[in-house]
């Protein structure tokens, strides 16, 4: 058995970023492997730079955007590894990030599904920086990864291009084509609830860019929030009946808050929030309270009081008017730092590399 990875980037016009992640991805030094790109209808001339510069590069074409789930699908259709990587398109990968993923893989227990490091990295007025790096647990139980992943208010410990999947669990588990958003979460979950088991391992290493532009998906404002009550909504049947379900009731609660606060008072929703009032309760909601609360001890007081005095849609208004696009980014960007230790500096190297 050999075993050739297929790395599945889809794209859609990120022609710039997506020769990034290509580099990334061709000069790994694992030989045994294959770049199958998924083109989301793009009108950048992507696929004028693939035939140019990566003509080695499986193509799919989609002439209209059928979203990056679909993309995924059509992706691992056309693969012929034995193992999968997927890669988004404004990411980067650590030369030695396959060939490290590729060997733990090999020596872990049957049945697991190896992640490897990661972190994020901006570049701000030329320069890079980096978060910190992350790495998920060696011998976690898998209702519990399961339980982060359903966790909307978390970072989490794993993230799409640091897992390397074995192409025999993706031909019984598919990506959700229905969902515009929490597409990953969804896949990873139901690989889960398929018997595989995330461990993590301190090898290799994923770069996450963090920008203001969207990832790699076409979800409006609008589907994003309505995109995610459908995943909760999915979830919740899922996982009421299951034995151990109080394992993931504080992040169902979590989650069909933070969703009622965002789709309060929107028409397009109207419908669908006594549905999710109602599965807030079946996990045992009892009241309201801020999801994701600010970190500003004074902001986390006067959120409660708007909450408390005017309601989700209250609250809703009042952050829709504070999280103007400036103040969002520059948040953001206060956790990432310039490189400090050698390792921060080789990593930016090989980011910058690549960039």
């Amino acid at each position: 058995m050999s075993d050739k990875v297929s790395i599945i980037v889809p794209t859609r016009n990120r022609r710039d970023w997506l020769r990034q992640a290509l580099r990334s991805a061709r000069d790994q030094t694992w030989p045994d492997k294959e770049l199958v790109v998924v083109d989301e209808a793009s009108t950048d001339n992507t696929l004028a730079m693939l035939a140019a510069e990566f003509p080695e590069a499986r193509v799919i074409k989609h002439e209209t955007a059928r979203g990056p789930s679909a993309a995924r699908n059509a992706g691992i259709a056309a693969a012929t590894g034995e193992w999968i990587l997927f890669l988004d398109d404004d990411d980067v990968l650590h030369p030695e990030h396959l060939e490290s993923l590729v060997k733990a893989s090999k020596h872990a227990p049957k049945g697991a599904v190896v992640s490897g490091r990661w972190r994020r990295f901006t570049v701000v007025a030329g320069k890079v920086r980096v978060g910190p790096i992350v790495s998920a647990p060696p011998d976690r139980r898998s209702l519990e990864t399961l339980a982060e992943i359903l966790e909307p208010m978390g970072e989490g410990t794993i993230c799409g291009h640091s897992l390397l999947w074995p192409s025999t669990l993706l031909a019984k588990v598919k990506w959700d084509e229905r969902l515009s958003a929490n597409g990953d979460s969804d896949f990873f979950g139901r690989c889960i609830l398929a018997g595989a088991q995330i461990v993590g391992r301190p090898v290799g290493m994923a770069y996450y860019r963090v920008h203001q532009g969207e990832r790699v998906s076409s979800a409006t404002a609008l589907r994003r929030p309505l995109s995610a009550a459908q995943y909760r909504l999915k979830w919740s049947l899922l996982l009421l009946s299951h034995p151990e379900h109080e394992i993931f009731a504080p992040a169902m609660r979590n989650g069909f808050m933070a969703l009622l606060i965002a789709l309060a008072g929107l028409p397009e929703a109207r419908t669908l929030v006594p549905i999710l009032k109602d599965a807030y309760w079946l996990w045992g909601g009892e009241g309201y309270f801020v999801a994701n609360p600010p970190g500003n001890p004074l902001k986390r007081v006067l959120a409660a009081g708007v909450l408390r005095l005017g309601g989700p849609s209250g609250l809703h208004w009042v952050l829709k008017q504070a999280l103007e696009p400036d103040r969002v980014t520059k948040s953001q960007l206060a956790i990432y730092y310039d490189p400090q230790t050698d390792g921060d500096r080789a990593d930016a190297a090989t980011i910058r590399s690549l960039t």
